[in-house]
């Protein structure tokens, strides 16, 4: 069963928390003269993929942005699932408790703008009854067989090969990590798993430039000069 069938409801959420400690007001912070979470919510529109886009947010100046699109949805996120000790996915599984249940859920995070309509589209078509979830990914730019652990001043090797002088790239197995593009599953199968690692995944490999993540100034700086010279 493909995802495309007119008769498999899909909803897609974008979590966007009104607090933000290292970049205030980030999720609306001006790209380019633009929201931040407008280029998720005009990419969502784009695809033309879901019955339904919500922002879950806490933020007044949040849903006043978003709700200048007719296509979206607000939903009031409750003040205990908006601490900056909450984790995305549970305050948006209690949501999932409380609203009408769809076919699929996926959620779009609002710091990864430069994911586009083709990129949505490619990880819906990857969702069929065979595979519990597709999840947006890029490569990781360092070898991750390169990597130690800090304690104080001391450092420790994390894999074998750099105590075998093994460090040449050719063998190196290629890793690959969630970009923050989307999640995207089976509703009941997220609700008994409590994630979207569980099962069979798909993995939606995006290029770095579309796979940036803004937590701070230096990403946002970064992002601007990537736009300008797309």
């Amino acid at each position: 069963m493909s995802t495309q069938q007119q008769n498999i409801s899909k909803l897609a959420v974008i979590p966007a928390r009104g607090g933000s400690t290292r970049l205030k007001d980030k999720n609306i912070y001006p790209l380019a003269g633009k929201p931040l979470i407008s280029y998720t919510i005009e990419a969502l529109i784009d695809s033309g993929c879901f019955d339904k886009i919500l922002v879950s947010t806490d933020s007044d100046k949040i849903a006043e942005v978003a709700g200048q699109y007719n296509e979206v949805e607000i939903y009031k996120r409750p003040d205990k699932y908006a601490t900056t000790r909450m984790i995305v996915v549970e305050a948006l599984l209690a949501m999932m408790e409380e609203i009408e249940p769809f076919d699929v859920f996926a959620y779009f995070l609002p710091t990864c703008p430069f994911r586009n309509a083709d990129d949505i589209k490619g990880g819906v078509n990857l969702l069929t009854e065979d595979v519990d979830s597709v999840i947006s990914v890029h490569e990781y730019s360092e070898p991750l067989q390169l990597a130690m652990i800090k304690n104080g001043d001391d450092v420790f090797p994390v894999f074998d090969n750099l105590r075998a002088g093994i460090t040449n790239s050719k063998y190196f197995n290629q890793y690959f990590k969630p970009n923050g593009g989307y999640y995207i599953g089976w509703w009941n199968r997220i609700l008994t798993n409590r994630n979207f690692f569980t099962g069979r995944i798909k993995g939606y490999e995006m290029p770095k430039s579309r796979s940036i993540d803004i937590n701070d100034n230096i990403d946002m700086l970064f992002a601007e000069t990537v736009l300008a010279n797309s």
